[in-house]
């Protein structure tokens, strides 16, 4: 969920309990946004991500080297 909050009606520690807590905080100054603030993605979060990826491609079956030769041709024609 996305926060917007005037640049003069701002006050830095809370919007960073809101960044902390998840949200994304929109800093606007006469109706445009000028800033966005976001958490930085945590490290487990990022492992966490790479993990899934690797369960996810042991449940897909093999690629032989011919399949994808056999496709990059296809891909030409």
């Amino acid at each position: 969920m996305t926060i917007t909050v005037k640049i003069e009606d701002a006050n830095l520690a809370e919007l960073l309990a809101k960044v902390e807590a998840g949200e994304d905080v929109l800093l606007v100054r006469d109706d445009a946004a000028v800033a966005r603030l976001q958490a930085i993605p945590r490290k487990e979060t990022r492992q966490q991500v790479i993990e899934d990826i690797l369960e996810f491609r042991k449940k897909m079956p093999s690629i032989t080297q011919e399949e994808i030769a056999e496709w990059k041709a296809l891909g030409r024609r």
